[in-house]
This record gives C-alpha cells, sequence and structure tokens, in this order.
C-alpha cells in the first residue's frame, strides 16, 4: 500500500520517485496475492507515449486542399483501404496523426472506441478523418456516408468535432465539408 508518510533518512524525508514506484508496485502485488475468493480484475495502467515528431511547418488546416498536403505521404504507397485520424487544435494546427484502421482493397472496418482514444488522450477537441480509395474513385459510398455519420454522431457525444473527412485517390480527393455532404453544428 502506498504510504502518505516519509520514510526516515530518506531523500530528506520525501519520498524518492523510485521509492513512490516501488510503493505502488508493491501494493498492486499485495491486492493480487489478498485478493480472496471472488473474480479477477484487470489492474491496468494507461500511459501515452510518443512514438516520434515530424517538422510540418506550422501550417494551419484552414482548407481541405491544406489538410490533404499534411496526410498525403502517409498514403503514398498504400495498396489498402487506411483510416487515418488528424486531432486538431481550437487553432485548427495539427497535434498528432494516427493510422486508427487498415483493411482490404476496397473497404475498411473502422473501430469508433480505436478512432477517438488517441483524440482523448491528446485533449483535441477537432478532428479530421481521411481514408483512402486505392486505384479507385473518391466518390463516397453509401458505406462512406454512414461510418462519417457514425463518427460525427459519436463525436458529438464526446464534444469532439469532426471538422471533415476527407477521401483520398492518387491524383484528387473529395472532402465531405467542402461538397456540403454536413453542417456544423
Amino acid at each position: 500500500m502506498m504510504r502518505g508518510v516519509a520514510h526516515p533518512g530518506k531523500c530528506g524525508g520525501i519520498f524518492r520517485k523510485e521509492e513512490a514506484m516501488q510503493d505502488h508496485k508493491n501494493s498492486v502485488e499485495e491486492l493480487a496475492v489478498n485478493a480472496g475468493a471472488g473474480a479477477y480484475v484487470g489492474i491496468i495502467r494507461l500511459q501515452m507515449v510518443r512514438e516520434r515528431e515530424c517538422l510540418y511547418g506550422g501550417q494551419k488546416l484552414s482548407d481541405p486542399a491544406d489538410a490533404v498536403g499534411f496526410v498525403r505521404p502517409i498514403f503514398t504507397l498504400a495498396d489498402r483501404e487506411m483510416m487515418v485520424v488528424v486531432s486538431v487544435s481550437g487553432g485548427m494546427e495539427p497535434l498528432a496523426v494516427e493510422v486508427v484502421a487498415v483493411g482490404g482493397v476496397d473497404s475498411c472496418y473502422v473501430d469508433m472506441k480505436n478512432l477517438f482514444k488517441h483524440v482523448i488522450l491528446n485533449n483535441a477537441g477537432n478532428i479530421i478523418c481521411f481514408h483512402n480509395h486505392p486505384g479507385g474513385t473518391p466518390l463516397p459510398s453509401s458505406e462512406d456516408k454512414k461510418i462519417t455519420e457514425k463518427i460525427r454522431k459519436a463525436g458529438r457525444l464526446l464534444d469532439i468535432r469532426l471538422l471533415d473527412h476527407i477521401i483520398l485517390c492518387d491524383n484528387c480527393y473529395y472532402s465531405f465539408s467542402r461538397e456540403g455532404a454536413f453542417d456544423y453544428d
């Protein structure tokens, strides 16, 4: 159990980080050993790890063309459909990018929990979603329209605004917001 009292003679009466972590580890182990009869409960710790950073030039994603230029390199060699989410600040600056789903040549299953997890961890209030149509037309299918609406509804519940959903092809793209396919509420 983590104790609120300092260990005498250690670091002037103040916990050191290593001691606090060891106490935490010991308390988790005690919990596991002394659990008694009953069901098991997972003990988890969530930690966000920055894989790497890239220099994007500090540009704001003020229109679909800027957004497409920002993510196009991710899709350059894609031979399957992928869904990419960019977390965007209130000032329209990208905060983080994540590939949230990879599918087959003509479809991609998108899990809402997985899509919004990185957005929440980045404290973002806005997102722009992208997916590609490898070797096809950028026009949205009925499934593309359904997933866009599903993302919008889930975002509303979380107070995260879907700014756009953009479908990329080799040399062109379709922007739901530019084409007026949805309005901002």
